[in-house]
């Protein structure tokens, strides 16, 4: 094995292809290559941990935090790296896991490439670092306890003996979990999840209950009071890991949303800005146009509050999918969400843009897999996801009065979009691209032409996973 190491500021090339962990890009031959986000994530951790063994336990922890997978989503991802890679690359280990086993070549550092475009400003996140959580509970030796398991994860962790004290630190610094006790003298944890519920600074704060309080209704009256979560005392160390993990995973992505839909919201002018320049221009860029489909059938057989949960949670994960793959949200209206790469942040090759809507689109598809997964553990209907994608010209700029404008689009493009979104509801073919988008892929990912009679144009459908 090389001495080579692989590090997210020094790529690292193995034969025909090289792996960018800081761009999350995996190239062949020089050509990046479309790839899921799990799929890189699984690929990552298998050349990190080169030098030995990586169990499917490990692997799925690290690829799926905090996550219930079956195992056979992990054979998924493997399975498509080794259709790209070729299947000697990565050795399975009967009965134990996998290993990356590919040699590295050293290989000079390329150049950077050219600084993106700037994108409009979102709400203050975070400091760079390890997310920040705060303990509430009087009971010193617990409180102890559990700041301390909670930074053997890798956070930073604060910790308070009452409510009170509690409320004061929110309101001076930022935290991106609270972990509540109830039973506490002076303001108990009820009182607080009053308070920040009435707290229009902190009522999205997720707060997971840590009580040895028994009984459905304190549980009941805790998620009512907006909780989102509840342990028993003694905490089991392996289920505060998940569910610590997928509180903030949550928080994250409800995050990106809030601050997307201010963006779209909100538009590109100042309020108080005179006419806006409309920046009317015909750009080069691909449309991705993604269908939930069968949500009328849902809306009539379920909840009203499962509906909307379902798009709810389905806007959420395609939000983020867009967003990672350098995508815009042109517009969301129900079951229709519309997705521009390539404008307004203009990319040097169209072709990139081509490949970043399907990268995003195989995303959404292994998102709602997962969904879907959650789903049928509370004994949800599934939904089905439809994507279409076309690239070519638009006619694109800004438009809407002084004190609201928004990016907009129109053209042929946009409109074989939508046109090919709708071919995807019979469910066969989840994800299909127009030919312009089929031709910058260049044979990187597998694919199916449709049959003329039933999609004209030289359309194909992208197989995911």
């Amino acid at each position: 094995m090389s001495d080579t190491n692989l590090t997210a500021t020094d790529p690292a090339r193995f034969g025909r292809f090289e792996i960018r962990l800081a761009q999350r890009q995996l190239l062949i031959d020089g050509a990046p290559v479309a790839l899921g986000s799990r799929a890189f994530d699984v690929l990552a951790v298998l050349v990190e941990r080169r030098d030995r063994l990586v169990s499917k336990s490990e692997l799925i922890e690290l690829v799926w935090p905090g996550l219930v997978v079956e195992e056979n989503n992990l054979q998924v991802q493997v399975s498509m790296l080794r259709k790209l890679l070729g299947a000697q690359v990565i050795a399975t280990i009967p009965g134990r896991g996998y290993r990356f086993t590919a040699a590295a070549t050293a290989q000079d550092s390329p150049p950077a490439p050219p600084a993106a475009p700037a994108r409009a400003a979102l709400p203050a996140a975070p400091a760079a670092g390890p997310p920040q959580l705060l303990v509430a509970d009087d009971n010193k030796v617990n409180r102890l306890l559990l700041c301390r398991a909670l930074e053997l994860m890798g956070h930073r962790v604060a910790g308070v003996e009452d409510g009170a004290q509690a409320l004061a630190l929110l309101r001076r610094e930022r935290f991106e979990l609270l972990l509540l006790d109830l039973e506490m003298p002076g303001l108990d944890g009820f009182a607080v999840l009053e308070q920040l519920a009435a707290d229009a600074d902190l009522r999205d704060l997720p707060v997971i209950v840590t009580s040895s309080v028994e009984g459905v209704a304190s549980v009941a009256r805790c998620i009512a009071l907006g909780a989102d979560d509840y342990l028993s005392k003694p905490v089991n160390p392996v289920l505060l890991k998940a569910r610590v993990t997928s509180s903030l995973e949550k928080k994250r992505l409800r995050d990106q949303q809030k601050a997307l839909i201010e963006r779209l919201a909100a538009g590109a002018a100042p309020v108080d800005a005179g006419p806006p320049a409309t920046g009317a221009a015909r750009v080069q860029a691909s449309v991705l146009q993604a269908r939930l489909h069968g949500l009328a059938a849902l809306a009539q057989a379920a909840p009203p509050e499962d509906t909307l949960e379902a798009l709810d949670s389905w806007h959420t994960l395609m939000f983020d999918a867009v967003l990672a793959h350098g995508g815009v949200v042109n517009l969301v209206g129900g079951d229709t969400l519309v997705a521009l790469f390539g404008a307004p942040l203009a990319l040097p090759d169209p072709a990139d843009a081509a490949r970043a809507a399907v990268r995003a689109a195989l995303e959404m598809a292994e998102m709602v897999e997962l969904f879907n997964a959650e789903r049928a553990a509370r004994s949800r209907p599934p939904v089905a996801l439809g994507i279409g994608i076309a690239s070519g010209e638009l006619v694109a700029g800004y438009t809407g009065a002084p004190r609201r404008t928004a990016y907009t689009c129109a053209g042929a493009t946009l409109e074989r979009a939508a046109q090919i979104a709708v071919l995807t509801a019979d469910r066969a073919h989840p994800i299909v691209v127009d030919a312009p988008t089929h031709a910058a892929l260049a044979g990187r990912l597998v694919t199916e032409a449709l049959p003329a009679g039933l999609a004209p144009g030289g359309l194909h459908a992208v197989r995911a996973g």
